[in-house]
């Protein structure tokens, strides 16, 4: 796969701005309180990225989610600021963020009880040694009483963890730009019950002030996580971006140092270290390169590979509100035995695994004048945005070469212009479209033409987080 390291200055973008975020936060609370500073930094952001809406391809928010998307809205943005504003009031940037910095940890803790994910030895060995960060921190800074300030940052980790478990239920049907959004829409409605208080501290504020403020909504909050979305679309793989998150701490004590002259403690510095090494420790699997493979399907793999192409294109029935009645061939209705009726008429059925488990499928039909035909291309809503998709589009083609063919071919809803631009990118051609009576859309034809110089060898994907 043809790598892009545009993602470096968008995530390098991202870091810089939410490292900012400790310091001013700090700086702005000397005149306005912690629930004002919260709601005027999210209208300015939701302001901000109401202009880009023009610009973006967003699909129709489904009512029954609205519940989901307010419910990322209280805990990543309404009850998330309060608790983060409060908690930096009291402590210091470079503590704050090291706090914050445990939310992935907090996260897959969480993940193992509500998603039933599974921790290694060393995960659960790397989440005691960064305990005893955490307890260095506190005793040392505080001696055996927590202060205020450190239990809002615990409360505010938390609740941020919680976050990231519902947005995975969202971006199995939004993109990943949308539901950031429609999460910060939902939470700055609910910090707007805070505006009357901001309106009589508002006009207290110096212009210094005011100008800290803006940077905060439109850099901290909107632009940064444009950026991290950017980032993350265009990058290899997940854990390429993830890992810029360990910048933040020392990003963030660079910058109390140099803007708000803070002081540092020992007790901060190894802590922080320690918590670090804990989060590295954490994630040791995920900061290095890890092989995706592809493989053929064998009999008694097809429970799982039918449950994959279910779940693959269940986003797509949604969408486009195909049911088993309407459309009962939809991957999304996918059985086993269909499956196997493909595999014994000689189909060729692969596997896309990341270590152990199978993250995607895709098919592949011979049939005469050396024509491929390419079919059930997914991967699963929570391992897009890797590149997976290009990975097998590419081995597709390096197969389909092997066995001698000279095209291959696939079929699409003609009305899904991202899928269609997504073809067109990795190198397919329309060629024409036509209605069939038993389907209730159009079908857009699109060919590859196979060339002989086509990349050597698998490629190397990261895990994503």
């Amino acid at each position: 796969m043809k790598k892009n390291f545009s993602f470096h200055l968008y995530a390098m973008i991202t870091i810089a701005c939410w490292s900012l975020a400790f310091v001013l936060s700090r700086l702005v609370m000397r005149e306005i309180s912690s629930e004002s500073l919260g709601f005027l930094r999210y209208l300015i952001a939701s302001l901000v990225l109401l202009c880009l809406i023009p610009f973006l391809q967003l699909r129709k928010v489904d009512c029954k989610d609205l519940g989901l998307i307010f419910l990322t809205g209280a805990t990543g943005f309404f009850l998330y600021m309060i608790a983060f504003n409060k908690g930096v009031k009291e402590v210091n940037a470079a503590t704050s963020s090291v706090i914050i910095a445990t939310v992935p940890m907090i996260t897959a803790l969480l993940s193992r009880f509500t998603y039933k994910e599974k921790l290694t030895m060393m995960q659960w060995f790397a989440t005691g040694v960064s305990f005893i960060g955490v307890e260095i921190i506190t005793v040392f800074s505080e001696g055996f009483t927590i202060s205020n300030g450190l239990n809002w940052l615990f409360l505010a980790a938390i609740l941020l963890a919680f976050y990231n478990l519902l947005q995975k239920k969202l971006l199995k049907k939004y993109s990943a730009i949308q539901s950031t959004m429609m999460s910060i829409f939902s939470g700055t409605m609910m910090l707007a019950i805070f505006l009357p208080k901001t309106n009589n501290e508002v006009p207290a504020l110096t212009l210094h002030s005011i100008l800290l403020i803006l940077i905060k909504g439109i850099f901290s909050s909107a632009v940064a996580y444009f950026s991290w979305t950017k980032a993350f679309e265009v990058a290899e793989n997940a854990a390429s971006v993830s890992n810029y998150t360990y910048i933040t701490p020392l990003l963030t004590t660079v910058l109390g140092l140099a803007i708000a002259k803070e002081s540092l403690n020992l007790s901060t510095v190894f802590g922080g270290l320690i918590i670090l090494s804990g989060f590295l420790l954490f994630n040791s699997g995920q900061l290095f390169s890890k092989k995706v493979e592809i493989r053929r399907l064998k009999m008694e793999e097809l429970e799982e590979a039918a449950r994959v192409i279910r779940e693959s294109f269940a986003t797509v029935a949604d969408e486009f509100g195909l049911t088993c009645d309407n459309c009962p061939t939809n991957g999304a209705f996918t059985e086993a035995k269909h499956l196997r009726s493909d595999l014994e008429n000689g189909n060729q059925l692969f596997g896309v695994f990341l270590g152990r488990k199978m993250i995607g499928f895709f098919e592949l039909v011979y049939k005469e004048n050396q024509q491929a035909t390419l079919e059930k291309v997914v991967i699963i809503p929570v391992e897009r945005g890797n590149k997976y998709g290009e990975f097998i589009l590419n081995n597709a083609r390096r197969i389909a070469q092997n066995d001698q063919m000279k095209q291959i071919n696939i079929g699409i809803i003609k009305e899904n212009n991202r899928l269609k631009e997504w073809y067109q990118r990795n190198g397919y051609q329309i060629v024409c479209s036509e209605n069939f009576s038993h389907l209730p859309f159009e079908v857009l034809y699109l060919q590859l033409d196979i060339i002989e110089e086509i990349d050597n060898g698998q490629a190397e994907c990261g895990q994503s987080n």
